[in-house]
């Protein structure tokens, strides 16, 4: 028999490309660049949104440095015109406050200042402007000083009052120098940091593009050369055909024979392995069903199958629908049939059960979010087109946190299957309902007005509300709910509908613990 096309080609390829331990340091070296720019790129954004939070202190203060010499020259005129001793005492000590926060302020902007968060790092143009205004700023507090000193003086109060005029429009402006010259220098730092942060962006990705070529490209090319020189080994060929999780035969391509199975094939034609060896295909295969001969046909005429309909004939004689597929490989020198069998009811019960969990909330019955919402895009859609009416209650139950913390989960599934019972038996037919997730429902009306959603409302709160009568339980049971009817300006979407619902159920919330709280 010719080889087919579709066999493994089984003789040994030559190691090429990078060794295992070469990758390895590779690697290590990329994953340590990797997390060196990873550190540094954070190292430098802390420091940047330090530094930013040390010139926003620094230009906050130094602004402030206005107000508060304003505020020395507008108290200084106070106590000149004071009506009283006491307002004069009153004001000479807003004077000393404020000459002495502008005092520290103006040596902590310079020299800085721990507790203000000023560090005092300035620059040479900003020493300079400093200097400028150093003698105004003197002159400022001998003369503060004199008028605290001596309140009563009226010639000293005057000369001191003239002095802090003389030197406050020289100082403000001086300070308006100082804090636009600060602003500056914080902006032009951020500028360069901003440069510096995609100086690192762009190293980083530059490693990773180079990890990508010189790691995992030729990691790529070595895991493909392993996984055939995997399959090209006997060995592992078998360690694989006894593992797979689906009924498996190895049947030689010339007689047909039954050469190996595994343990789920033994299962599904309930044979012990040795009675199963040995034995024609043909002896499994029911000959009266017209696929079962064609499937014989094709496998001698060295066809590839897929999924091939057929039934099997277990021990007992029972008829086994299945889905077979086969493939040609080489083992032990020869080409053979690898064939897997699916046993068709199996499969259909585990697509019906995929399809309830895909649909259903396991816990309540009731659809599932992703159902629910389907179900509400669809109905929407009929109202628009219909033009009738539609309506949806958002339900939330207020007592399963107590329920869960206090008796347990278990006493919490029983009020949301309980809850779901009481709106499964409260909505018609053409009704929907749904969990939504936790304590949520969502309740689908078609063709409902809002006074029969209020209906609904009604009669699943007195439900929920009887929950409490004649039990133990300290927790109140109950549900709270909104009702939104579907207009098509305003809900373009599911989430639109439901987001006006759940608005409405959470003032209704409120309303509740409100009252609960007057009581």
């Amino acid at each position: 028999m010719h080889k087919p096309d579709s066999a493994i080609d089984s003789t040994p390829s030559k190691p090429a490309g990078l060794s295992a331990r070469q990758l390895h340091r590779r690697y290590i070296v990329a994953l340590s660049l990797i997390a060196l720019l990873t550190i540094v790129s954070q190292a430098f954004i802390q420091y940047l949104i330090a530094d930013q939070e040390h010139d926003s202190r620094v230009v906050n203060i130094a602004g402030r440095q206005r107000m508060l010499s304003q505020k020395i020259t507008k108290t200084s005129f106070y106590i000149a015109n004071a009506e009283s001793a006491e307002a004069s005492n009153t004001f000479r000590k807003q004077l000393a406050e404020a000459l002495a926060l502008w005092k520290r302020s103006h040596n902590g902007l310079q020299n800085g200042d721990q507790e203000m968060g000023l560090p005092g790092d300035n620059s040479r143009e900003i020493k300079l402007l400093f200097q400028k205004i150093e003698s105004n700023h003197q002159a400022i507090i001998r003369a503060a000083d004199a008028i605290i000193a001596s309140p009563n003086n009226a010639s000293t109060l005057k000369r001191a009052i003239n002095t802090i005029q003389q030197n406050e429009s020289d100082f403000l402006l001086g300070m308006d120098a100082i804090v636009f010259r600060f602003d500056k220098e914080a902006k032009d730092k951020i500028e360069v940091a901003r440069w510096l942060e995609l100086a690192l962006m762009l190293t980083t990705l530059v490693v990773l593009v180079l990890e990508a070529v010189l790691i995992f490209a030729p990691a790529t090319r070595r895991i493909r050369r392993d996984m055939q020189n995997l399959a090209e080994r006997e060995q592992d060929l078998a360690r694989l055909f006894d593992a797979s999780p689906i009924a498996m035969m190895m049947v030689d391509m010339n007689d047909l024979t039954i050469l190996r199975a595994n343990q789920k094939a033994l299962e599904l034609t309930k044979l012990v392995y040795d009675a199963l060896l040995q034995q024609p295909l043909g002896s499994l295969l029911d000959s009266s069903y017209d696929a079962n001969r064609n499937f014989l046909e094709k496998l001698r005429g060295d066809k590839v199958l897929n999924e091939f309909e057929i039934t099997l004939l277990d021990t007992n004689h029972d008829v086994l629908e299945s889905l077979v597929s086969s493939r040609i490989v080489e083992f032990a020198g020869r080409f053979v049939y690898v064939l897997g069998f699916t046993n068709i009811h199996e499969l259909k019960i585990a697509q019906q059960g995929l399809e309830y969990h895909a649909t259903y909330d396991a816990l309540t019955g009731l659809v599932n979010r992703r159902t629910g919402l389907m179900f509400l895009e669809n109905a929407m859609a009929r109202a628009k087109r219909d033009k009738t009416l539609l309506a949806v209650i958002f339900a939330d139950l207020d007592g399963l946190k107590i329920a869960n913390d206090t008796f347990g989960h278990a006493e919490g599934d029983r009020l949301l299957r309980t809850a779901a019972q009481a709106v499964t038996g409260l909505i018609r037919t053409s009704d929907f309902a749904a969990r939504l997730g936790g304590d949520e429902f969502l309740i689908i009306l078609p063709n409902c007005p809002l006074r029969g959603a209020q209906k609904i409302v009604d009669n699943l709160e007195h439900f929920m509300n009887s929950l409490n009568d004649g039990t133990p339980h300290q927790a109140v049971y109950s549900i709270s709910c909104g009702i939104a009817e579907y207009a098509a300006d305003r809900h373009a979407t599911p989430d639109d509908l439901i987001a006006e619902a759940d608005e409405k159920m959470y003032r209704v919330k409120q309303e509740k613990k409100m009252r609960a709280d007057q009581k």
